[in-house]
Parts: C-alpha cells; sequence; structure tokens
C-alpha cells in the first residue's frame, strides 16, 4: 500500500500563514493611492533592494564603458588614417604657398568639447551644451564641428559651459558652395514628406547646376564658419524657380544624434591673410603717389 506524505502539520500551518500575509499585503497595496505607493517603492528602493539596483547599475556602466572602448579605438584608427593623407596635402600646400610667395595659412585654433544634446521630454531637441574650460574667452557665435562635418553653432558662452543649436534648428543658416567651385547657396533644415530631416540648399544661381552626389562644404563668408567644412550630399533637386535660382535635398554629412565629443572654431585666433601686390598693382600705386604728391606741389 503507497503511502501520501502530507506534510507536518506545524508545515502546514506554516505554509497558510504565509499565503494569509501575502494575501492581506496584496489586498492592503491594490488599495494604495499613486502618492503612497511611490512612497513604499522609494522606501523598497533604498533598502531591500538597494543591493540589487547598485549591482544592476553598476553592470550598466562596464557595459557602456566596454562600448565607449571600442568606439575610441575605432575613432582613434580612422584619425590616423585621415593624419597620414593630410599630412603630405600640407606638405604640398606649404610649398605652392612658398612659391607664390604666400605666408602660411593657418584656420585657427579648435577647441575639443564634450556635447551634451538636449531631450524632447527635458528641454529643446535642437539644442545642445558644450563643457570646456578651453571655452571661456571665445566669440561667439562660432562654428561646432567633427571631421565628418559641420554640427550646429555655437551662440553663447558661460564659463566653461556653452549653448548652441544644431543644423536642425529652424533658424539655422549656412552659406556653402560645391566642393569642385562654381555653385554656391544657403543651407537650411528640411523636413521631407516622410518625416526625415533633411538639407535643403536654396538660392543656387539659376546658371550654375549641383550635380546629385556633389559634396557641399561651408563657404567661409561672414566670419562665423570657417571655409572647408564637410556640409552634406546633394540627393536631387527640389524645385527651380524659372530664370532666378534652384534649389536641391541635401543629405546631411552628420546626424546630431551621433556625436558627443566635438570641436569648436576659435574664430579670434584665426590670423588675417595679406597677399603681396605684384609688380603692375606696386607700380600703379608708386604712380598714384608720386601723382599725388605733384598735386600738393605745383
Amino acid at each position: 500500500m503507497r503511502q501520501i506524505n502530507v506534510g507536518r502539520p506545524e508545515n502546514q500551518r506554516r505554509d497558510l500563514v504565509i499565503v494569509a500575509v501575502l494575501l492581506i499585503l496584496s489586498w492592503s497595496l491594490a488599495g494604495l493611492d499613486s502618492s503612497q505607493a511611490l512612497g513604499l517603492t522609494r522606501l523598497l528602493r533604498s533598502t531591500v533592494l538597494s543591493p540589487f539596483l547598485a549591482a544592476d547599475a553598476a553592470y550598466e556602466r562596464r557595459t557602456a564603458l566596454a562600448a565607449r572602448a571600442v568606439d575610441l579605438e575605432n575613432e582613434r584608427d580612422r584619425l590616423y588614417l585621415q593624419l597620414l593623407g593630410a599630412t603630405g596635402l600640407e606638405r604640398e600646400n606649404r610649398e605652392l604657398r612658398a612659391q607664390l610667395s604666400l605666408p602660411e595659412r593657418s584656420p585657427g585654433a579648435f577647441i575639443v568639447a564634450e556635447l551634451v544634446p538636449g531631450q524632447p521630454s527635458v528641454g529643446d531637441s535642437h539644442s545642445f551644451l558644450l563643457r570646456s574650460l578651453s571655452l571661456a574667452g571665445m566669440q561667439v557665435p562660432t562654428a561646432v564641428s567633427v571631421p565628418d562635418g559641420l554640427v550646429g553653432v555655437l551662440r553663447s558662452i558661460s564659463g566653461g559651459t556653452g549653448l548652441g543649436e544644431f543644423w536642425t534648428h529652424p533658424d539655422f543658416r549656412v552659406s556653402v558652395r560645391s566642393a569642385t567651385g562654381g555653385a554656391t547657396g544657403i543651407v537650411r533644415s528640411y523636413v521631407s514628406e516622410g518625416g526625415e530631416t533633411l538639407m535643403l540648399v536654396e538660392d543656387v544661381p539659376y546658371q550654375a547646376r549641383m550635380a546629385q552626389g556633389a559634396i557641399l562644404e561651408t563657404a567661409g563668408l561672414g566670419g562665423v564658419f570657417p571655409g572647408g567644412i564637410p556640409v552634406g550630399t546633394v540627393i536631387e533637386e527640389s524645385a527651380s524657380l524659372s530664370g532666378w535660382s534652384h534649389s536641391y535635398l541635401v543629405e546631411p554629412a552628420v546626424r546630431p544624434g551621433s556625436v558627443r565629443a566635438v570641436t569648436a572654431w576659435d574664430r579670434a585666433s584665426t590670423p588675417v591673410e595679406v597677399v603681396p601686390p605684384d609688380s603692375a598693382t606696386a607700380a600703379t600705386e608708386e604712380a598714384g603717389d608720386r601723382e599725388g604728391e605733384s598735386v600738393e606741389n605745383p
């Protein structure tokens, strides 16, 4: 005959007590309002659950640091390859400017800063903060960029913190030119019918054309953006005003959500380039000086 072990009576009573306590707790918690439930949650998080939450946060930080380390290694390798290519180009540029008797050209100093983007639920998603002690004393507005291209513009500075706007801001404008020359325009943000944020280059002269795939870069007009920063790639023509101008859709070179470390252009440190006059210009100026002297002393 098979015997069925139903457990000791004291164990059965203990299980019944536990079930009863859990039922009473669940009934009590169900009757709490939102403020009371929030207070209880905070109490549990600060006492019983505190070690588990701390361990989970430490694991997330370690995972984020490991991913960041991989990104930094990839960025270092990419910058090294770019540096190798730029070294030869810089040497050729110096030799050419020496042959033309031009002073060495310097684009000015660039200050590395940490970018903190705005969040739609917290602030303006088109704005960002820059953090760097070297920002103090810089002239604004000024360009903010990464090696891949233009990020936005720095509008104001307070101590080591600056406030700026991404190129996606509705009021953002920058003058551009095609990398091969011959076409210029003004770039602003543009939201397509599908909701994708692109760029739109407008006021391109009617006689000029921008081919599909053409690279656009900053024109360097106005002193806010240095020339030569990549802005985007032409996708297709958007509109044409007969006899007046063209406009083109542009794929941006940089998406705001993909950057954290940027450079701000210290335009105050950019030297003014003086081109020496050629012999004909010098002779004309000398003749003008002699003519002026003859008028003053007839």
